[in-house]
C-alpha cells in the first residue's frame, strides 16, 4: 500500500511538470504567433475592379479566438502555479530553488513579523530544508524569546533535529522554563539526546525538581526508551540498586532495563523485598505501581501480603499489579476473596476487573 501511494504520488508530480511546461510552450506558441501576424487575424481583403469589396476567410484563427486562446492558458498557468505553491507548501513537491532562497531570507531576516519567521521556518522543516545554519539560528532565536507559545512552536518545528547546538538551550528550557508546556516539549527534543551522559544526567536531575505530572512522565518516557549502550545499561543497574536513590528512580532504571530486554531480576529481587519490609502506604503505592509496568514473579508475595494492608490505596494498587499474574491459580483465588469481601468498594472493582481479564 505504501508503495502503491508513493508511486500515486510520483505519478501525480510529473503529470503535473509535464503539463506545466506544456502549458508554457502553447503559451509561447500563440503569443509569437499572434504577434506575428496581425494582418492575417482578421482575413484577406481584395477589392474587383468595381466598387464590392469580397473578403475572404483567413485559414489561421481570428485575432479574436488566438487572444482568448492565450488567456484560458494564462489562467491555467495561474491556477498551476498555485497548485504548485500548496503542493511545495506541504512537502509534497521539492522547493523551488527561489522559493528556498526567499524562506531562507525571511528567516534570517531580523525585522521580518516572528509570524513570517515561524512560517518560513515551518515550511523548511516541512521540505527536509532545515539547514545546520537554519537550526543553529532557531537555537540563537530560542534564546531570545520572551513568548512562552512562541518558544513552544519553535521547539515543535525543532523536534528530532539532534545538532549539537541545540543541547544546551533545550536543557535550559526543560529544566527552568516557567511555562510547563514550554518544558514539556523541551524535554521530548531531548530525548533524542537520550543516551548522552550529560543529557541523562540533567534528565535524572529534573525528575527529581519537577513538579507537573505531563512533564514528569515525559522525563521517564526519555529516559525509559533511551537508546542501548553497555554503559548506559551500567549505569542503569547501578541507580536500580543503589539504596540512597529515590524509590521513583530505582523502579524508573528497572523499567528502562526491562526496556532494553536487559536481565532485571535481580533488581526485581531487591525492589521487592524492599516493598516486603515497608510499612508507609505512599512507598507501598508507589512500588506496585512501579511493579505493574514490570511483571516480574518475585512480586507476587509482596502484592498478595499488598491486598491484606489496613490502607485501602495499598489494596486497590496491589489488586491492579495482581491481575498481570491471573494465570496463577493462587492468585485467582486471592483476587477473587477480595471482589467479594473487601470493605472498600474501589478496592473490590478493582480485583473484579483482574478476574474479568482472567475469563478472556
Amino acid at each position: 500500500m505504501k508503495n502503491l501511494k508513493t508511486g500515486l504520488i510520483v505519478a501525480f508530480v510529473l503529470g503535473f511538470a509535464g503539463a506545466l511546461a506544456v502549458q508554457q510552450r502553447i503559451i509561447h506558441r500563440l503569443k509569437a504567433e499572434v504577434a506575428a501576424k496581425p494582418q492575417e487575424a482578421t482575413g484577406e481583403v481584395a477589392e474587383d475592379a468595381g466598387t464590392t469589396t469580397v473578403v475572404r476567410p483567413s485559414a489561421s484563427p481570428s485575432y479574436a479566438d488566438l487572444s482568448r486562446r492565450v488567456a484560458r492558458l494564462e489562467k491555467a498557468i495561474g491556477e498551476l502555479a498555485r497548485a504548485s505553491d500548496y503542493l511545495m507548501e506541504r512537502g509534497q513537491l521539492p522547493l523551488a530553488g527561489d522559493k528556498l532562497e526567499e524562506l531562507q531570507r525571511k528567516l534570517f531576516d531580523p525585522n521580518a513579523s516572528d509570524r513570517d519567521r515561524l512560517q518560513a521556518l515551518r515550511l523548511l522543516r516541512r521540505n527536509n530544508a532545515l539547514t545546520d545554519d537554519v537550526v543553529q539560528l532557531a537555537a540563537g532565536w530560542l534564546n531570545s524569546v520572551t513568548n512562552a507559545n512562541l518558544r513552544e512552536d519553535l521547539l515543535g518545528q525543532l523536534e528530532g533535529r539532534t545538532n549539537a547546538v541545540l543541547r544546551e538551550p533545550l536543557l535550559r528550557l526543560a529544566a527552568t522554563d516557567p511555562d510547563e508546556d514550554v518544558r514539556q516539549q523541551a524535554v521530548e527534543n531531548l530525548s533524542r539526546f537520550a543516551g548522552d551522559a550529560q543529557v541523562d544526567g540533567e534528565l535524572w536531575k529534573m525528575m527529581r525538581n519537577e513538579t507537573e505530572e505531563d512533564v514528569r512522565e515525559e522525563i521517564a518516557d526519555a529516559l525509559r526508551e533511551g537508546p542501548v549502550s553497555e554503559a548506559r545499561l551500567a549505569s542503569l543497574r547501578e541507580r536500580a540498586l543503589n539504596a540512597q536513590s529515590t524509590t521513583e528512580e530505582r523502579l524508573l532504571a528497572m523499567s528502562a532495563l526491562v526496556e532494553a530486554k536487559a536481565d532485571a531480576s535481580d533488581i526485581a529481587a531487591t525492589l521487592a523485598q524492599l516493598a516486603g519490609q515497608s510499612n508507609d502506604p505512599l512507598e507501598l503505592v508507589r512500588l506496585f505501581r512501579g511493579f505493574d509496568d514490570v511483571n516480574d514473579p518475585a512480586f507476587v508475595p509482596p502484592l498478595v501480603q499488598g491486598l491484606q494492608d489496613p490502607n485501602p490505596s495499598v489494596r486497590e494498587s496491589a489488586a491492579d499489579a495482581l491481575s498481570d499474574f491471573r494465570s496463577d491459580p493462587k492468585v485467582q483465588e486471592w483476587l477473587r476473596y477480595v471482589a467479594e469481601n473487601d470493605a472498600d468498594p474501589l478496592v473490590r472493582r478493582e480485583a473484579f476487573r483482574g478476574l474479568e481479564r482472567t475469563r478472556r
